[in-house]
C-alpha cells in the first residue's frame, strides 16, 4: 500500500509539473553535470555504508566478505524501503557475509547509535541556522514536531551511550518503566516477560561495551557515517545547482535536508511516503521557490526509486555471479 501511495504521489507530481510549469524554461536552465552528481549520491552513500560494515568487521577480528558487505548495504537498503523487513534482512545478509552473531549485533547497534547521533547533529544545526541565522519562522506544529523528535533522538543517544559506559542506571530505569507499563500493557504481565526483555537489554549493553574501548574503530565508524549521510543529504544540493538556482549555500541545503529526513522518519509507511514529500515541501519551499515541484519529483526519484533500482540490480548481479560460480574452471 505504501509503495502504491508513493507511486501515486510521484505520478501526480509529474502531471502537476507538466501542466503548471514552463517546462521549456526549466529544461533550458538545467545543468546536467550537477544532476549526474545528484544521481551519484545514493551509490556513493551505500558504498560507504558497505565499507563501514567491512571495516568494523575486520577491526572486530572477523573476516567478512567485501561483496557480502555490499549485499548488506545495497540489498538491505532495498528492503528498508519496502518496510520493517529491512532490519532482519540486513542482519541475515551480515551473517551470510561472515559476521559471527555477536559481532553482527555489536556492529548493528553501534551503527544505529552513530546514525542517531549524526542525524541529531544535522537536524539541530539546521534548526539553529534557520531560526537564529536566517530568522525563518517555522509553523508551530512543525517546530513542535521537530523538537519532540530531536528530544527523542537525544534521549536515545544518551541511553545508548550510558548502556556502553554505565549500564546499571539504564537497567534500573528500564525495569521501573516496564513494571509501570505492565499495569496497562497486558503482554508485559505475562510471567517472565519483563525478565526476558531485561536480559535482551543486557545483551545490547554487552554488545555496545564490546567495541567501547576501540577508539580507532569508533572514530572510523563516526567518520564513515558522517561521510555516508553527507553524501545522502547532498542530493538536494546537487539538484539546486542542477536546476540553475543560486543564492543558498551547499551547507544550508545539507543541514536542511537533515531536518527533512528527521521529520520524514515519523511516517512508518514504506519509503516514508507522504512524510517525505510533506517535510520536503515544508523546509525546502523557501529555498527552491517556483522550482520546488520539479525538485521534489527529482529528489524522490533519487532518494527512493533509485535506491530500489540499485538494490534490485545488485541482487541480480550477485545471483548471476553465484549461479555461474560452480561452472568456473
Amino acid at each position: 500500500m505504501g509503495l502504491a501511495i508513493g507511486a501515486a504521489i510521484l505520478v501526480w507530481l509529474v502531471f502537476y509539473v507538466r501542466g503548471n510549469l514552463e517546462l521549456v524554461q526549466i529544461v533550458q536552465s538545467i545543468r546536467p553535470v550537477w544532476l549526474v552528481g545528484a544521481a551519484l549520491c545514493v551509490p556513493v552513500s551505500e558504498s560507504i555504508d558497505a565499507l563501514i560494515f567491512y571495516y568494523m568487521g575486520r577491526r572486530a577480528g572477523c573476516r567478512p566478505s567485501l561483496p557480502g558487505c555490499f549485499d548488506a548495504a545495497y540489498i538491505g537498503e532495498f528492503y528498508f524501503k519496502l518496510g520493517p523487513a529491512g532490519a532482519p534482512v540486513q542482519i541475515k545478509l551480515m551473517l551470510d557475509a561472515g559476521f559471527p552473531g555477536t559481532a553482527t549485533a555489536s556492529v548493528y547497534v553501534w551503527k544505529f547509535v552513530a546514525n542517531a547521533i549524526i542525524y541529531t547533529l544535522f537536524s539541530l544545526g539546521a534548526l539553529v541556522i534557520k531560526v537564529a541565522l536566517y530568522h525563518e519562522r517555522l509553523a508551530p506544529a512543525t517546530a513542535a514536531g521537530a523538537a519532540i523528535l530531536l528530544g527523542l533522538y537525544v534521549f536515545a543517544c544518551v541511553m545508548a551511550i550510558l548502556c556502553a559506559v554505565r549500564p546499571a542506571p539504564v537497567m534500573r530505569l528500564s525495569r521501573w518503566v516496564l513494571t509501570a507499563l505492565s499495569r496497562w500493557v497486558r503482554p508485559l504481565r505475562r510471567e517472565g516477560r519483563i525478565d526476558y526483555l531485561m536480559a535482551r537489554l543486557g545483551d545490547i549493553s554487552d554488545q555496545l561495551r564490546a567495541y567501547r574501548g576501540d577508539r580507532q574503530l569508533l572514530a572510523g565508524l563516526f567518520l564513515g557515517m558522517m561521510l555516508e549521510l553527507t553524501a545522502l543529504f547532498a542530493i538536494p544540493c546537487f539538484l539546486y545547482r542542477g536546476l540553475g538556482l543560486s543564492g543558498h549555500s551547499f551547507f544550508e541545503l545539507l543541514l536542511t535536508q537533515g531536518l527533512v529526513m528527521l521529520i520524514t522518519r515519523i511516517v512508518m509507511l514504506p519509503g516514508n511516503v507522504g512524510g517525505a514529500e510533506g517535510s520536503f515541501y515544508l523546509f525546502m519551499s523557501p529555498i527552491f521557490g517556483a522550482a520546488l515541484p520539479v525538485a521534489l519529483v527529482l529528489w524522490r526519484f533519487a532518494s527512493f526509486v533509485e535506491v530500489m533500482v540499485l538494490g534490485a540490480v545488485w541482487s541480480v548481479i550477485r545471483f548471476a555471479a553465484r549461479s555461474l560460480r560452480p561452472h568456473e574452471g
